[in-house]
Formats: C-alpha cells, sequence, structure tokens
C-alpha cells in the first residue's frame, strides 16, 4: 500500500489510517483497544521521541531492501559495499570513510536467519545487529567475540525451536533488525584484502520458513502526520509480544501510537508537531549542552539508548546506526571555541597531539557537508580525501607523532598541503571517530583539541 502525501478530505485520512489498524494494533501486548481521550498530561514531544526511530528505520529498510508494495525486495540478503564511502554515498546520514560496510535487513517473523562470520584476530571488524528501535543489542568480531567468527541464528521475540550443534543463538526484541558489518581498510593499496574478508560474512535462510514479510506502508513523508502514524504503528505490529522496547508502547496510545485509528483532530495536532519535533531534533543531535572547546561530546547510551527516547530519535536523525560506546566513541564539531558555526569560508587547523587519539583500533577525523535537512554527507574535492586519521599515507608528522591537519575548502601551499582536509564552502561539520576506545576516553578524561580559526 502506497501512502499519498497529506490530503485535504477526510475520507483519504481515514482510508489509510483504518488500512493500517487493520493489521491488528490489538496484538501488541498491553495497547489499548480504542483511542483514549488526551490530556494535558498526554503531550505529543514524548511520544514522537518514541516513535521517529522506527519511521526512520523502515525507511532506511525500504529503501535498501525495496521490500514494500508487496514485493519482499532483499529482505534477509546481504549486500556488500566493497568500496569505500565518498561523496555519492547518500543511504545514510554521516557515512564513514574508514571501512567498507556489509548490510542485511533481517526480517525474523516466520523464522531464525543464519549469519556466518569470519575469524580474524588482526584486522578490526563488527558485524552489529540493530533492532527497530535503532538499539545495538549484538556483535560479533574484534571485541565482542575476539575476532573468532562462527555460524550465529538470529531470531525474533517469539521463536522457539531446536538449534543445530555449532550454531550461537542471537535473539531479537523485533523481528526488523539491521545487521551492519563494519571491516577495516588501511588505504587503497590494502582494499583487496578487506574485500576478501568481507566476503566470509554472509546471510542464509535455514529451510522450511517462508519469505519475509514486506512493509506495507511506505514510509513516504515524516512529516504526513497520517503517513507518520501508519508507518509506526505498523512497526509495533510487525513485532507482536510486547518484548523490549515495545512493551512501552501502551504509554503512548492516547497520541495514536500502538491505538485504533486516531480522530481527525488529533492528526491536526500531528501535522502541526512533527515539524517542531524535527527541528528539535535537529537541535539535540548539536548536542550543545556537551561542549567543550568547540567539541561536543556525546551523551552516555548512544547505541543502546534504554529510555532516553530523545536521545535516541536524535541519532536516528543525524547518525542513523551509531555503535556503542564500548565498540566506538563519537565527538562532534558544529562550532569553533568562539561559538561560531563552522563553515567552510574560513579556514581552521587542529592540532593532533602526540600519540594521537587514545584508541585500541583506529581513530579518523572526517568532514560533512552540512545538509538544509539536517542530515551530513561527505564533501566532494579534489584529492579525494574525505577523512584523516592516524592511518592516512603522505602526512607531514612531528618527531612525537603529533601533527597539524588543515581545514580549508580551497587546496593551500607549502610542505603542511600534505595535511589538507578539504572543507565544503558553505556550513559543515566535523566528527571525531574512535574505535575501541580506551577507557581515559570513554570516561571523558581525554579532551579533543580545538579547532584553531587561521583567517
Amino acid at each position: 500500500m502506497i501512502i499519498r502525501p497529506a490530503v485535504s478530505q477526510w475520507l483519504a485520512r481515514r482510508e489509510v489510517l483504518q488500512g493500517a489498524a487493520a493489521l491488528s494494533l490489538a496484538s501488541l501486548a498491553g495497547c489499548a483497544s480504542g483511542s483514549p481521550a488526551r490530556t494535558d498530561e498526554a503531550p505529543l514531544e514524548p511520544a514522537f521521541f518514541y516513535a521517529y526511530p522506527l519511521f526512520e528505520f523502515a525507511r532506511t529498510a525500504q529503501e535498501r531492501t525495496r521490500a514494500v508494495d508487496g514485493s519482499s525486495g532483499t529482505l534477509n540478503t546481504v549486500a556488500h559495499r566493497a568500496q569505500l564511502q565518498d561523496h555519492t554515498s547518500r543511504q545514510v546520514t554521516a557515512p564513514n570513510n574508514d571501512t567498507i560496510y556489509s548490510s542485511a535487513f533481517l526480517e525474523l517473523s516466520d523464522g531464525p536467519v543464519e549469519v556466518v562470520s569470519p575469524t580474524d584476530t588482526k584486522r578490526y571488524f563488527s558485524i552489529a545487529f540493530m533492532d527497530a528501535f535503532t538499539d545495538n543489542f549484538a556483535y560479533i568480531g574484534t571485541r565482542a567475540t575476539k575476532g573468532k567468527g562462527g555460524r550465529f541464528w538470529v531470531v525474533g521475540p517469539q521463536w522457539s525451536g531446536a538449534v543445530p550443534t555449532g550454531v550461537t543463538i542471537i535473539r531479537s526484541s523485533t523481528n526488523d533488525v539491521w545487521m551492519l558489518a563494519r571491516v577495516l581498510v588501511d588505504g587503497p593499496n590494502d582494499l583487496a584484502a578487506a574485500q576478501a574478508l568481507q566476503k566470509q560474512i554472509t546471510v542464509t535462510v535455514p529451510p522450511g520458513r517462508g519469505a519475509p514479510k514486506p512493509f506495507s506502508t511506505r514510509a513516504a513523508n515524516v512529516s504526513d502526520s497520517v503517513n507518520f502514524l501508519a508507518m509506526v504503528n505498523e512497526m509495533l505490529v510487525r513485532s507482536p509480544g510486547g518484548k523490549g522496547q515495545t512493551a512501552r508502547a501502551m504509554r503512548f496510545a492516547a497520541q495514536g501510537i500502538g491505538s485504533a485509528p486516531a480522530s481527525q483532530s488529533l492528526i491536526s495536532e500531528w501535522g502541526e508537531f512533527i515539524p517542531k519535533g524535527l527541528d528539535t531534533l535537529r537541535e539535540a543531535f548539536l548536542f550543545r549542552d556537551l561542549v567543550v572547546d568547540g567539541w561536543s561530546y556525546q551523551e552516555r547510551g548512544v547505541g543502546n539508548f534504554g529510555t532516553n527516547d530523545r536521545l535516541r530519535s536524535a541519532v536516528a536523525l543525524g547518525g542513523l546506526a551509531a555503535l556503542g560506546e564500548d565498540e566506538a566513541m563519537y565527538f562532534h564539531a558544529n562550532f569553533g571555541p568562539d561559538g561560531q558555526r563552522l563553515n567552510g569560508a574560513n579556514s581552521y587547523r587542529w592540532k593532533v597531539p602526540a600519540g594521537g587519539v587514545p584508541a585500541d583500533a583506529f581513530w579518523s577525523l572526517t568532514m560533512y557537508k552540512t545538509e538544509p535537512d539536517g542530515r551530513f554527507f561527505l564533501v566532494d574535492n579534489p584529492i579525494h580525501r574525505y577523512s584523516i586519521g592516524d592511518r592516512t599515507p603522505g602526512l607531514l608528522v612531528n618527531p612525537d607523532g603529533g601533527f597539524e591537519v588543515l581545514i580549508q575548502h580551497n587546496r593551500p601551499e607549502g610542505p603542511l598541503a600534505a595535511n589538507w582536509l578539504p572543507s565544503p564552502d558553505g556550513p559543515m561539520r566535523l566528527a571525531l571517530r574512535a574505535y575501541l576506545p580506551r577507557k581515559i576516553l570513554q570516561e571523558r578524561k581525554w579532551r579533543v583539541p580545538p579547532l584553531i580559526r587561521t583567517n
């Protein structure tokens, strides 16, 4: 079913919402059979923070798999992106340029999906499993399994059955799961070796289970309240049983989440609120309350959000599929130490101290262009450099291991041009990633050096 853009006729809206209701919302554990009356104590903002990640998960899954309009698309199939991301990459906001990816959207309602991982104790890799609420609930890889692979069955919240010998169970609280693997690449000359490891990551369906279930609703427009509510409620129905975060849906029944079709007045309220809610999330992702020397330090809980729905939604908007802190940490610069918004019309320098960033796997500083919709993408530039880190060849490095990064739009002159990180010609954002961060970094005792404006 394709959800049309917002229309003025109530009948069209009513038809769409009745279609979503037909998905048996009553099957959600604890959900009310009717739509409770709104009260002043039941504002839309908490409901939006809870629900938005479900919409963004569905939108991304449909974009990647085309599993909508009756087609299962490429659900339960792994796709290897065997090249490093560049300025043309638009599938996910804030991509990195350090790893190659393997991605699979799993649909578990009819049974397990088998994931096979290789074993590699030298090269960094991680295979993360993210539920529909964007929590990373399991990992395979360098940290989590000490590089040991094997056979794994990913199963949904209600599955029970016999497990073959040698298979490890990974249980999800939702039937929709995003498996996202990252394999480190140490430059162009290392790409073939990284690809060889990547190809050993496989996804198959054990015998006896049926085709995966496609999405009935198309995640077309988050600002269309009819589309938003229909998509969110379908996502809840796809994972019955009230496990994990789905158990909290009943708290938002008065706002039309996990309940019977919403009234016209509630639909109108959502239509007025959603743009404001998105603005709140864009602001939240700047992490202004945790800024030191212009760098935003992420709130604790990224990647495993608990009940912090505001953080969950902000990351879903600005950095979907972020890993948990044991695996990686992210620091962002949207403003300079002077409080001015970063812009490629200015030039900056960033001094890497001796010893670099305290991370056991690797670290990198990535440049992004800020899009009007609040998302971030890599910057087109003449030297095809999108990040600088501890593995970047050809840098001018001091004897103690420290070095300066020149951040500007136009190519610099002189020997330090080797350390150029090209910026866009307008609003920009920097992201510092540290994989397998050391304790000093996780405890926020190591401070990211400030950017120095040079013009």
